[in-house]
This record gives structure tokens, C-alpha cells and sequence, in this order.
């Protein structure tokens, strides 16, 4: 049977980016260097801020950790209970976003054709894109 590992997307430098998180603890996100996720540069953020971990049901829960600022699901502040987390739900911590998924979604076309557009606004044309999502097919 295949473990589905849920993880969070995040965007860093305009690139879309993915975390796994462990299935055997807490993954703890915070400012501090021994944290799980290390998020910098924000002074909103604590240094251990939120975790996300699998309860003994397999509910993956959020649970904000005595931040100064808060943690914001959805866009409502949490308050000290632990949340039940949903596909698509909207994590906010500082000025971080992080999207929660049961597993990695599948690329959508847009993100595929975003991912062209950005090779060809970087000079690169048609044609060599086009190679290299194919192959050198002839």
C-alpha cells in the first residue's frame, strides 16, 4: 500500500516550492534554526510558531504554538486548539503563506503553461521549449 505523505506548498522567490512532512512527529515551522521549516526575515514570526502532525486517527492537524502574532487558517485566527487540516486549506504565519494538501496534487495545465511562458520570457524559444517538454522527437 503506498503512504500518501501530506506537505505544504509555499512560494519562495516566485518559484513555487513543496515540503514533505514527517509522518512520525511534529513538523515544528518557525524562526529558530532547530525547526523543522526555518522562516526568516519576519519579525511576525516566532521561533516555534506552528507545527502540523497526524493525531492517532490520521487527521493531519494544525496547532498554533504560543505565537506572538498568530496563525491564521484560512484567514481566521487560530486560537489554542488544534485544527483539522483540508485539502487546499491556507496556512498564514507573518507574511509566509503555505498551502495544505493530503498529498502532491497533480500539475494543472495552467502551471504547465505558466512554466513555458516563463522559459520563453527568459529568452528562450519556441521551438527549444518545446524540445525539451518532448524530447528531441523527430
Amino acid at each position: 500500500m503506498e503512504m500518501i505523505m501530506p506537505i505544504v506548498q509555499y512560494v519562495e522567490n516566485g518559484k513555487r516550492k513543496t515540503f514533505k512532512l514527517p509522518e512520525d512527529r511534529m513538523a515544528i515551522f518557525g524562526r529558530e534554526e532547530k525547526t523543522d521549516f526555518q522562516m526568516k526575515m519576519d519579525a511576525l514570526i516566532s521561533r516555534e510558531h506552528f507545527g502540523i502532525e497526524k493525531d492517532e486517527n490520521d487527521k493531519v492537524l494544525l496547532i498554533d504554538l504560543g505565537s506572538k502574532n498568530g496563525t491564521y487558517l484560512n484567514g481566521a485566527k487560530m486560537e489554542d486548539e488544534a485544527v483539522e487540516l483540508n485539502d487546499g486549506d491556507e496556512i498564514k504565519a507573518g507574511s509566509q503563506v503555505f498551502i495544505f494538501y493530503n498529498s502532491q496534487p497533480k500539475e494543472t495545465t495552467q502551471d504547465f503553461v505558466d512554466d513555458v511562458a516563463d522559459s520563453m520570457n527568459k529568452g528562450k524559444g519556441f521551438h527549444t521549449v518545446m524540445s525539451e517538454i518532448l524530447g528531441n522527437k523527430k
